[in-house]
């Protein structure tokens, strides 16, 4: 096969390789394509490796390299943020089945607030995780340790009581403090 096709093949291959990982961060596939995005660095490699007669050959096959890595930085950077539950993998877009009803339009949406300091606001946080399609990686027990931790850190900062709610912002899931009114104040 002559260099000029295998070069095509390789470009073809590569805006394949592109839909498919947008495919999977998506939610369309399961599992992310990393066997088609080694066998595709594999034939990158064996084709850099070649002797090149003309110098506009071999820098197409440069690019071509510095776009797959490039690619492929982003893959594994969007794959760790995923894994790690910081949500950054939602700059895909989703079907309205993997959101039935966020609504970030108009900015954030309050989930619950916490008045009582436990329980339902577990509850809520899971719920909104689950929503836009994240793993929910904090137990009851340690969200509610955290959350005891944070509670006392701002209440002695500000003086006063403060209550949390969940927010979905920017496709992600976020505990806001806000203070207390107290009688008489404000």
């Amino acid at each position: 096969m002559d260099l000029e096709r295998r070069i095509q093949m390789l470009e073809r291959d590569l805006r394949e390789q592109v839909k498919n990982w947008e495919r999977f961060f998506a939610g369309n596939l399961r599992v992310p394509p990393e066997v088609e995005r080694a066998r595709l660095a594999q034939r990158l490699r064996s084709l850099a490796e070649q002797n090149f007669t003309r110098r506009a050959d071999q820098f197409r096959v440069e690019q071509l390299q510095h776009r797959f890595m490039t690619y492929s930085q982003n893959w594994e950077r969007m794959l760790r943020e995923r894994e790690e539950g910081r949500g950054a993998a939602r700059e895909a877009v989703s079907s309205p089945r993997t959101q039935p009803h966020v609504e970030e339009a108009n900015g954030p949406t309050v989930t619950s607030v916490d008045s009582s300091g436990r329980g339902p606001l577990y509850d809520r946080y899971v719920a909104a995780k689950r929503q836009l399609g994240l793993d929910v990686r904090m137990g009851r027990l340690e969200f509610d340790q955290q959350l005891d931790r944070q509670r006392d850190e701002l209440e002695k900062k500000l003086g006063r009581k403060v209550q949390f709610e969940v927010r979905v912002e920017d496709g992600k899931v976020k505990l806001a403090a806000r203070k207390v009114r107290q009688r008489g104040s404000d």
